[in-house]
C-alpha cells in the first residue's frame, strides 16, 4: 500500500475514546455494588457471588471477542463494524443497569435483573475496550506517534476516571442514579463515537493473514513475562476496584458524612494523578520503566494504610493525595511494561498479534474481580455486613479493610511477582540470534 495514499488517525481524536470508555466504566466499578447493596437492599453476599460468575464469563468473552474482531472483514474495517454496534448497545443496557422499575424493586425478580444487565453490560464493554486497544498498535506504527498517542490516552484516563468518580456522586445526590447513569454513558460514547468515525483502518492489515488461533495461544502460554506482567497487573486491577468500590463505605461509615463527600475524596486520588504523571515519566526516563513500575507498586500499597486511622475528611484527602501520587506511577508505566512483552514477541515471531495479546491479558485482569468477590465475602462473613439494613456492629471498621487492609495486601502480591519478569538484553540478543539462523 501507497503510504501517502493512506488517511492518517488524528492522535487526538484517537485518544478521546479514552474518555469515552472511562466515564462510563469509574461509575460502574464505583458505585454500583453501593447502589444495588445500599440504595436497594440486595444482601452483600450475593451481590458477591454474582459478581464472581460474571468476572469468569468476563474473563472468557474477552479472548473470544478479540478472536472475532481479528477475523472480521468488512469494508470499513475488521474493529469499527464492533465498536459502532457495541456502543450503542452499551449505552441501553448501562441505562437499564442503573433504572431498575419499581415493580421490580423489593422483590426476588431484583438480583435476576441485577445479574443480567449486569453481564450484558460487562460484555459490552468488553466489545469496545477490546476494539478500541486493538487499534492502537496498527494505527500508530513509529515509536515516536506511539508515545505521543500513549501519554494522550494516559491523561484522558485520569481525567475520564475523575468525572466518573467525583461528578458521579454529586450528581447522584441531586438527581438520582437514572438520570446520573444516562449523562454518564452518553457523554462517554459521544467522546467513543469521535474516535471511532475519526479512526482509520489500514487495509493491509485487513488483507493480511492472521496468525492461528492455536499458535497465538501457544506462543501466549509460554511467554513468562507475559504471564508475571499480567498476574501483577491482576492483583493491582483487584486492589484498584476494591479502593474505587470501597470509597462510599468509607465516606459513609467510617467517616460518618453523606455519600456526597465521596467526591473530595475521590477528587483528592484522581486530580493528584494528572500533575504526577510529569514526576513519572521524568523517573522512567532515569530509571527505566521496569525499576520504576516496581517502585509504583510497593508505594501504591503503603499509601492505603493510613485509611486504617484517618477520622476526618480533610486528613482522608490527604492520604488520597499521595495514594493518587503513585496510582499514577503504576498507570503510565504498565502500559510501557506490557508493550515490551510484546515487543520481544514480534522480534521472535516476526508476527503481529497485539489484539491477541491485549485480550489474553484482559482476560487476566477481568479474572482480579475473583479477588475483588473474595474480599467482599470475606468482609461479609468476617464483619457480618449485609446491607444499609443490617451493617453488622463494627461497619466502620468493614470499610477501613475494604478500602485499606485488603488492597494493601494484594498491593504487595503484585509488588512480589514484579520480580518474575525480566527483560534482560543478552536474553533479547539470543532469541534474535535463534530466530535468524
Amino acid at each position: 500500500m501507497n503510504e501517502k495514499s493512506y488517511r492518517k488517525t488524528r492522535p487526538l481524536l484517537y485518544a478521546l475514546g479514552m474518555l469515552g470508555t472511562m466515564i462510563p466504566g469509574r461509575m460502574i466499578d464505583t458505585f454500583l455494588v453501593f447502589f444495588y447493596n445500599i440504595e436497594l437492599g440486595i444482601p452483600l453476599a450475593k451481590i458477591s457471588l454474582i459478581t464472581l460468575f460474571a468476572t469468569i464469563w468476563d474473563a472468557v468473552n474477552d479472548p473470544l471477542f478479540g478472536y472475532l474482531s481479528d477475523r472480521t472483514r468488512t469494508k470499513i474495517g475488521r474493529r469499527k463494524p464492533w465498536m459502532i454496534v457495541g456502543m450503542s448497545l452499551f449505552c441501553l443496557s448501562y441505562i437499564m443497569l442503573f433504572s431498575p422499575h419499581k415493580l421490580v424493586q423489593n422483590t426476588t425478580f431484583l438480583i435476576i435483573y441485577f445479574a443480567f444487565f449486569s453481564i450484558l453490560t460487562e460484555t459490552l464493554r468488553t466489545i469496545i475496550d477490546v476494539n478500541y486497544y486493538a487499534l492502537f498498535p496498527e494505527l500508530f506504527i513509529e515509536e515516536k506517534s506511539r508515545t505521543h498517542v500513549n501519554a494522550l490516552r494516559q491523561a484522558f484516563q485520569i481525567v475520564g476516571m475523575i468525572i466518573g468518580v467525583t461528578l458521579a456522586p454529586i450528581m447522584i445526590q441531586t438527581y438520582g442514579y437514572t438520570i446520573t447513569a444516562t449523562f454518564m454513558v452518553l457523554i462517554g460514547m459521544f467522546f467513543y463515537a469521535i474516535a471511532t468515525f475519526s479512526s482509520h483502518e489500514r487495509p493491509e492489515y485487513t488483507e493480511s493473514q492472521i496468525p492461528s488461533l492455536k499458535e497465538t495461544l501457544k506462543a501466549v502460554g509460554k511467554n513468562k513475562n507475559f504471564w508475571a506482567v499480567g498476574f501483577s497487573n491482576f492483583f493491582f486491577q483487584a486492589s484498584s476496584a476494591l479502593l474505587l468500590l470501597s470509597i462510599p463505605y468509607f465516606v459513609k461509615y467510617a467517616l460518618e458524612l453523606s455519600e456526597g463527600n465521596a467526591a473530595f475524596l475521590t477528587a483528592a486520588v484522581f486530580v493528584s494523578a494528572i500533575p504526577a504523571m510529569f514526576l513519572w515519566t521524568w523517573l522512567i526516563n532515569k530509571f527505566g520503566s521496569l525499576k520504576t513500575w516496581r517502585v509504583s507498586l510497593i508505594f501504591l500499597g503503603i499509601s492505603l494504610v493510613p485509611f486504617l486511622f484517618v477520622h476526618t475528611l480533610i486528613v482522608s484527602m490527604v492520604a488520597g493525595i499521595f495514594t493518587g501520587v503513585v496510582l499514577a506511577g503504576v498507570i503510565i508505566n504498565i502500559d510501557l511494561v506490557f508493550s515490551k512483552v510484546i515487543d520481544i514477541d514480534s522480534k521472535v515471531s516476526n508476527l503481529r498479534r497485539e489484539g491477541m495479546y491485549f485480550s489474553a491479558l484482559q482476560f487476566i485482569v477481568h479474572l482480579s474481580g475473583l479477588a475483588k468477590s473474595l474480599v467482599l465475602l470475606l468482609i461479609a462473613a468476617i464483619f457480618g455486613f449485609v446491607d444499609a439494613n443490617n451493617p453488622g456492629t463494627h461497619p466502620d471498621i468493614a470499610s477501613r479493610f475494604m478500602l485499606s487492609f485488603f488492597p494493601a495486601v494484594l498491593m504487595l502480591v503484585a509488588f512480589i511477582i514484579s520480580f518474575f519478569v525480566d527483560f534482560n538484553d543478552s536474553e533479547v540478543q539470543d532469541l534474535d540470534n535463534e530466530t535468524s539462523s
